[in-house]
């Protein structure tokens, strides 16, 4: 099963358009698009190059139980096992990259991504059987 995890389009640029402008939305657009691809259990996506990929061992037991990347788009996806598929984070999220994982998963698991405009760091738990909303961490 192959899940596209973000596409993106570019927007046609005028026939007026300065070649230096032109050259400049391509490389950008070329750089935004960049992706590489994953499969986790199965899964097919792709991340957006340059990124993390965070594989959790949750329990500890020496096996990844869930993975999160960051799409081309800024998106942030995870999947585990039994997931069906790769699955969008709750909260609207954008991310630059992928930090990796907070505490010690029981009873609180928690992964935090990073933002370059303003340079945040931000988190988001699960806890009571669902996730919860991003939250700056500094």
């Amino acid at each position: 099963m192959t899940v596209a995890l973000a596409g993106l389009t570019g927007a046609a640029l005028p026939a007026n358009a300065a070649t230096s402008t032109a050259a400049h939305q391509e490389v950008a657009l070329s750089a935004a698009s960049c992706k590489k691809p994953i499969k986790v259990w199965g899964y097919q996506g792709y991340y957006k190059c340059g990124t993390d990929v965070s594989r959790v061992d949750w329990n500890r037991d020496g096996r990844t139980d869930e993975v999160f990347v960051i799409a081309p788009d800024r998106t942030i996806w995870h999947v585990w096992k039994s997931a069906g598929g790769w699955k969008e984070m709750p909260g609207n999220g954008r991310a630059d990259n992928m930090m990796g994982p907070n505490g010690t998963g029981d009873p609180r698991r928690c992964i935090i991504v990073y933002v370059n405009q303003g340079y945040h760091y931000w988190q988001n738990c699960f806890y009571n059987d669902k996730w919860h909303n991003w939250t700056t961490t500094g």
